[in-house]
């Protein structure tokens, strides 16, 4: 049976959440550039930008908005990008649901291609990966490295069928979504591989991969030795929160899912 039986794919609603923290300087810049994206090809949307305790002038910018297809959410305190993007997705009623990361390193022109491979698959998700052949990527060499070396790792523990797991976009079927949210917990850098992982013992498998163009210091670079301790030190916290998905995910029962219209 097809699980989209609407003729096109701009009938449905789409939902787009966008966890910031600290992006005061540029985050109204990238709501219009994420909304001019959306328009060109929706009519019914909404964006969900989710404000992680940031302490610049973020929230002050946010608060100037007065567009009802832009909800705003202020979470007082930082809990990190996984729960950053719980709070908008447990708020989204759209048909389909996508994330994509606030700080634009990440152009939203993706999204079209994104909708258009879960259309034309039937895919429960589709997941921007740096490791697509049409990908294109400027990210230093140890972090590809390092990145090879952990999702290698991932297709060892999880058996989940894909190349990438960390890219910040992804879009969902609302199903999956809803029968996900109860067992999301990571806040920190593992929240990618759970949602995957989860969506995946649930019996959720048929995703997809899609290219992306990305530049990890399209804004400003950091001193190498600088970028690679950082990298090492999100490394660490993502391998802890690996290895705590793996143990969990062996207490969900695999398959077993609800049904949602």
């Amino acid at each position: 049976m097809n699980r989209y039986p609407l003729k096109y794919i701009s009938d449905f609603t789409l939902g787009v959440v966008v966890p910031v923290f600290n992006e005061g300087e540029y985050i109204h810049e990238n709501i219009v550039i994420i909304q001019n994206e959306i328009e060109k090809y929706f009519t019914n949307y909404e964006i969900i930008v989710v404000s992680d305790g940031s302490t610049d002038k973020t929230n002050e910018v946010l608060a100037t908005i007065r567009d009802h297809k832009i909800k705003v959410i202020i979470l007082e305190k930082n809990q990190g990008k996984g729960g950053a993007v719980r709070k908008g997705l447990e708020t989204s009623v759209g048909d389909f649901i996508l994330f994509i990361d606030g700080g634009l390193e990440l152009h939203p022109r993706e999204i079209n291609i994104f909708l258009g491979l879960m259309y034309l698959y039937e895919a429960d998700i589709v997941i921007g990966s740096k490791r697509h052949p049409q990908s294109t990527v400027f990210y230093p060499s140890y972090r590809r490295f390092l990145s090879f070396i952990y999702q290698g790792l991932v297709r060892l523990l999880f058996h989940i069928n894909v190349t990438d797991t960390q890219v910040g976009i992804k879009i969902f079927r609302k199903e999956v979504i809803k029968n996900v949210l109860p067992y999301l917990e990571i806040n920190s850098y593992g929240f990618d591989l759970e949602i995957l992982g989860i969506a995946s013992r649930l019996g959720y498998r048929k995703i997809l991969e899609a290219p992306v163009r990305l530049d990890y210091f399209l804004r400003g670079k950091r001193p190498i030795r600088k970028d690679l301790l950082h990298t090492l030190y999100v490394g660490a916290f993502l391998l802890m929160d690996t290895l705590k998905l793996w143990i969990k995910l062996k207490k969900i029962p695999a398959g077993k899912k609800n049904e949602f219209i």
